[in-house]
């Protein structure tokens, strides 16, 4: 079954992101000097900072719609979560790792002239492409640019399988079983509690996980109880 309106919100979203990727880069284009122009420097920023919460949510909807369609019930629960989570890596982490070497790390090198977050120490220039590797490789997770979508959107479809799960055997009126049911309810607090703690200690740079994704973490998990109980 095809699902049409998906396609129009697909459409909608790519105009937005578009959109908001050409007026970042508005002033460059224009010659305009945002500290001298600051009246249109705000009303770019708030266009921006609105089209960026619609457009980008939006992706992450389509792809929730798709995850619907996956069978939950087909085999038993530990091999349908194994099979859904290799599907998932197959599509979005092996073309994100590929586009590391391929697309990001000879965009970061050649782009040091211009950027200097795309320096290895952010300071001084590698020339050498093979020492810019080593050198970059380390710290790539806090430089994935354009990348970001796919890791994020692998660790959404993690988090929220068991939901998924979980909300399809209801919707089916499935009586709950406390083996298949309750182990849904140990996985996700399970997947919660590995990104808790892959938030807490990966992340480090400026403290980023403990004042961002620490409390984003607590504030998924009220939301997911509430659609448990509800």
């Amino acid at each position: 079954m095809r699902v049409y309106y998906a396609d129009w919100i697909r459409f909608t979203a790519i105009t937005l992101v578009i959109f908001v990727h050409c007026l970042v880069n508005s002033f460059d284009a224009s010659g305009l000097d945002p500290e001298v122009e600051l009246t249109i420097q705000h009303k770019k920023d708030g266009i921006i900072k609105s089209l960026v919460q619609i457009g980008i949510p939006m992706f992450f909807y389509i792809s929730g719609i798709s995850s619907t369609f996956f069978n939950t019930e087909k085999r038993n629960w530990i091999m349908n979560y194994l099979v859904f989570v290799g599907g998932k890596a197959l599509r979005l982490l092996v073309p994100f790792i590929v586009a590391i070497f391929v697309f990001l790390i000879p965009r970061l090198y050649f782009g040091q002239p211009y950027e200097s977050w795309c320096r290895p120490d952010g300071e001084h220039m590698e020339n050498d492409f093979g020492e810019f590797l080593v050198k970059t490789l380390p710290d790539i997770h806090m430089k994935l640019s354009w990348l970001w979508y796919l890791p994020a959107l692998f660790i959404d479809f993690i988090l929220t399988y068991p939901l998924l799960r979980w909300t399809i055997r209801r919707s089916r009126r499935i009586p709950c079983d406390v083996l298949v049911d309750g182990g849904l309810v140990f996985l996700q607090l399970a997947t919660l509690a590995c990104w808790l703690w892959a938030c807490y200690g990966i992340v480090t740079k400026d403290e980023f996980g403990e004042i961002y994704l620490m409390p984003a973490v607590f504030a998924l998990t009220g939301i997911i109880f509430v659609f448990y109980v509800f």
